[in-house]
């Protein structure tokens, strides 16, 4: 069916830019069509195609800020990439662009600009990036996650949550997930390990020290990421699965089982865990901008957050088993942590209708 309106969702690098665009897509495929635009080799191309939503590359730069000479280098991309992207939007001629951050979508940004097409910005994270704050420039609105990032836009932004899956109309396979990565029944609690989509070098080893201790009193569901970022470890136990890399799908069925979930803090997956109301510890990427994120859920009681610098394995371990075990400390962190982000998906589809008539 041709809808003759069409929409360009952009963004790259990690999939914390790229998640949220999917549930756009998911919402609104059957009112309007399509197309992707990222990086060439990015991890968003795979999770793209996987999606069913065509796919558009372009070259992709990013501005350091300090001195290197990739800058340089980076600085002739990103003016190619304006060129692609102005050719690409006379081509597609689309009646918005959407992004959720990621430096490929800058150049797009300003070319829509240029051509009088409007551009949303999606702010998840506390803190904006520097292609979240050079799109805003050009943006006709900024819809933000968090109150606290209202300060730091002009009046063009609107606090309307984070975009992400309703879990009431949801139903996730949650014995079939089970069967497919032969997890056993057991009494024990579960607990998930995230580390992000490309995984945490840091988490993968401080569970690998921690391993013979957490396993008396927990089976474990460790999603190691990708082998680059994982500790050699021939361990084997019943009540122990190391998995590279899990399907989205299967992930949230995995959170929805767990009893405890240990995860970095990238805004895809902090917003999964609030609109699944589930107890977690965050282990946030130091100085950077998860820290902000983090402190979020720690100033409302919604998590247990654990500093990279002053973690040791022995603390880590004690830490985990006062949570497993205390009742009340779940069922308040799980209270807690469900008011945290409020699921924005009715307000963005207002938006965009609004825009596209």
């Amino acid at each position: 069916m041709i809808k003759n309106k069409k929409i360009i969702l952009s963004g790259g690098g990690t999939g914390g830019s790229v998640t949220p665009l999917f549930q756009i897509y998911r919402d609104l495929k059957d009112k309007f069509d399509f197309i992707f635009v990222g990086t060439y080799f990015g991890l968003e191309v795979k999770m793209v195609k996987k999606e069913g939503i065509i796919y558009r590359p372009i070259l992709s730069g990013k501005w350091r800020r300090y001195f290197s000479f990739k800058n340089f280098i980076d600085l002739f991309k990103i003016f190619l990439a304006f060129w692609q992207s102005l050719f690409l939007l006379i081509k597609e001629r689309p009646r918005l662009i959407i992004s959720a951050g990621g430096f490929v979508a800058v150049p797009l940004s300003l070319a829509a600009w240029i051509l009088g097409i409007p551009v949303i910005v999606h702010q998840q994270d506390v803190v904006p990036g520097l292609a979240n704050k050079i799109m805003s420039r050009v943006a006709k609105i900024i819809t933000v996650t968090f109150p606290t990032s209202l300060k730091v836009y002009s009046k063009k932004a609107k606090l309307i949550g984070n975009l992400g899956p309703d879990f009431s109309k949801l139903n996730l396979p949650g014995n079939e997930v089970l069967d497919k990565y032969k997890i056993k029944d057991s009494s024990l609690p579960l607990l998930l390990v995230l580390g992000g989509g490309t995984g945490s070098f840091f988490l993968n080893k401080l569970i690998k020290d921690s391993l013979k201790d957490l396993l008396k009193f927990s089976r474990i569901i460790h999603v190691v990421g990708s082998s680059l970022r994982d500790i050699e470890n021939n361990f084997n136990h019943d009540n122990y699965l190391k998995i590279e890399f899990v399907y989205h799908q299967d992930l949230l069925a995995l959170m929805s089982l767990s009893d405890l979930v240990i995860s970095r803090c990238g805004l895809a997956t902090l917003t999964e865990l609030s609109f699944l109301s589930k107890p977690s510890i965050l282990v946030p990427m130091p100085d950077s901008h998860q820290e902000f994120n983090a402190l979020e859920f720690l100033n409302k009681g919604a998590a247990i957050v654990l500093s990279e610098k002053n973690i040791i394995p022995g603390d880590f371990v004690k830490k985990v088993k006062e949570v497993l075990v205390d009742d009340n400390l779940k069922n308040k962190l799980a209270q807690n942590i469900s008011q945290v982000i409020k699921n924005g998906n009715q307000e963005m589809i207002a938006i965009i209708e609004k825009i596209i008539k």
